[in-house]
């Protein structure tokens, strides 16, 4: 079956699910959300699929992710966790 996504108001989706030309057995997978308070009037339409599943747009970010910034984050957690569990007198 393909991927479909049912967008819209409770009833107008209800509507459309029960149209579906599926047999009662048929198992299926459903998320249910509601729309964001700053969300656009425009629905979102994936142009990418990864088994079956919708891949979400990639994010523009303002640094670029990179082996180095990896490194720093994963050395600055492990600094915390030795902070953390360090006794007085070491």
């Amino acid at each position: 079956m393909e991927t479909q996504i049912l967008e819209g108001t409770f009833q107008e989706v209800q509507k459309r699910f029960v149209a579906l030309p599926l047999e009662p057995e048929t198992r299926l997978r459903v998320v249910i959300s509601e729309p964001l308070p700053n969300a656009s009037p425009e629905p979102f339409i994936p142009i990418e699929f990864r088994n079956g599943v919708p891949l979400l747009p990639r994010r523009k970010l303002d640094t670029p992710l990179t082996l180095e910034l990896i490194k720093q984050i994963d050395a600055e957690e492990d600094e915390e966790i030795i902070n953390a569990y360090r006794t007085a007198g070491y």
